[in-house]
């Protein structure tokens, strides 16, 4: 670089003010052009392109609870590690909502208006109180909807009428696991 700068000013030497001020002029102008020059060769190689984000699935996993809701103790705490667990590696939208019996239909309904694929249910069966006879008369009215009712003894019993779109998980160890199975087995197909 000084090099060129010293070629130029051996070729510029006795032409008066004019050479000294393109002298100065070129002084400046050459590092601020090898500067960019340089800038320019480290980045001359095409930016690697960022990867497309996978877009989430049409799978939609909704949660609905007794009043427990997701308290550490409750079942609704387990079934909904295990709904996000499904919806984080599916790539899968997942919600919950929590509902006392007597607003159990209306909070169902509205799952239904949500486009939920799989209604995912869990309360309190050992309370009596009627949540998943609730869940499984309402699963009979909609054959069309997907449900799966998480619980304890109860479940299996209460789901007895309902039909074949729903399915049933007692409740017990592994449950979360074994809700991530079901809502990844029932978003396969």
């Amino acid at each position: 670089m000084s090099s060129v700068v010293s070629a130029a000013a051996v070729s510029i030497r006795g032409k008066g003010r004019a050479g000294g001020a393109l002298l100065g002029g070129l002084a400046v102008a050459l590092p601020a052009v090898a500067l960019l020059g340089g800038c320019a060769a480290q980045h001359a190689a095409p930016a690697p392109k960022p990867s497309p984000t996978a877009p989430f699935v049409a799978f939609n996993a909704c949660l609905v609870t007794g009043p427990a809701g997701l308290a550490p103790d409750a079942v609704g705490a387990q079934a909904w590690a295990g709904t996000q667990a499904a919806a984080g590696s599916l790539r899968a939208r997942a919600s919950y909502v929590t509902a006392a019996p007597a607003n159990l239909a209306g909070a169902l309904g509205g799952l239904l208006l949500k486009r939920c694929t799989l209604i995912v249910a869990a309360g309190d069966s050992s309370a009596g109180d009627g949540f998943d006879a609730g869940v499984a008369g309402f699963a009979q009215a909609h054959p069309g909807q997907r449900f799966l009712l998480v619980g304890g003894a109860g479940a299996g019993a209460g789901a007895g009428g309902a039909g074949a779109n729903v399915r049933v998980v007692a409740a017990g160890d592994g449950l979360a696991d074994r809700v991530r199975q079901a809502v990844a087995g029932s978003a396969a197909g």
